[in-house]
Order: C-alpha cells, then structure tokens, then sequence
C-alpha cells in the first residue's frame, strides 16, 4: 500500500508544494536583498507507513492533519508552513538563524513526539527534522536551501542512530554536499 496523501486544502495557511516554491523564492529574495537569514526544516515522520498499514488510510489521513495544525499552532510570527505530499512538511523561517532554527526543531520534535505518542503504534510515530539557513551574502539560491535541509533529515534518518526522532542542522558526509552541487564551506552548520 503506498502512503497516503492527505487533502489538507481546508487547513488555511498550510501551503501546497507549488505555493510553497514560489513561497521560498520569494523569502530567499527578501532575504538576500536585506541580508537577513533565511531558515527552513524539512518534517518527514517516521514509522508512518507502518501506522497506516496497521490503522488504515482514514488514520493516517487524521494523523497528517493534525501534525498540520499543531505545526501551525507552533509555527513563529512570519513563519509558513507547507504539507509537501505522503508524511513531508517543510516551515520556512525568515530572519532565523541556523542556531535558532535548530532550537525550534528540537520543541517541534518533542512536541510532536509527545501528540503522536498518544494515538499508540508500535514502533510510535514521531518526526525527523532536516535544518538549514541561508549562507551570509547574495549569493545563493532557494532551491539550495530547501536540498540541503532536505538531505540533512535524509542524513539523520538513515545514518545516525536511531534514525528517527531526531533534529540535524550539521555537516554532512562531502559527497553528500557534491550530490547538491553546493560549497560546504559557505553554508552554516552546526
């Protein structure tokens, strides 16, 4: 069975992968054109495809509306949230350094740990969280952002233990950084 995708079009303010680009790229001209910080985590739950063949499709819709509206809830003052499709969720954080980027992720991933705990699942649901802000200077581009803090929750699920629960705004592996053609160098990490 493949995982669902939930209608989350009745949640206002929750972005679709389409607005959520053109979101990002003109946070990313903002950013650059004031020199401010742009950050952005990548949610990507785990175990879901497990809860959903035990608890069936309507459950796993139920679950991604309410990670939604919790992210909403937990989301700072100019913050978007956007549901990317199948367990994905990207927040988009103007004037958020790395540092206080990756202190948010670590509340979101308690919390959602703590709500997902109590609808049971064995192994429980909980969240992953890629981070990355934006380089100092102008030269950088939105896509840039959203790969690397995409490969960072790829990175921590699949190579740190216990691959899953987990908050990662650090370096990564260098072929890693040449998959997403970026300077490792210039990009913050922690």
């Amino acid at each position: 069975m493949s995982i669902v995708h939930a209608n989350l079009q009745a949640l206002p303010g929750v972005l679709d992968r389409r607005a959520m680009l053109q979101a990002l790229e003109a946070a990313a001209q903002a950013a650059r054109a004031s020199g401010h910080s742009l950050a952005l985590l990548t949610l990507d739950l785990d175990h879901f495809k497990d809860y959903q063949d035990a608890q069936g499709p309507g459950a796993a819709e139920t679950v991604l509306t309410q990670l939604a509206m919790l992210l909403q809830q937990l989301q700072p003052g100019g913050a978007r949230v956007a549901y990317l499709g199948a367990d994905e969720f990207v927040m988009l954080l103007p004037d958020l350094s790395l540092a206080a980027a990756a202190a948010l992720a670590e509340r979101l991933r308690e919390r959602i740990a703590s709500a997902l705990a109590q609808l049971g699942g064995q192994p429980p649901l909980s969240a992953t969280i890629g981070v990355a802000a934006s380089p100092a200077g102008q030269d950088w581009a939105a896509p840039s952002l959203l790969a690397l803090a995409d490969m960072r929750m790829t990175f921590a699920k699949r190579r740190l233990t216990p691959h899953h629960n987990l908050v990662w705004a650090g370096s990564l592996p260098s072929d890693w950084y040449a998959r997403l053609d970026i300077d490792p160098a210039r990009w913050p990490s922690q």
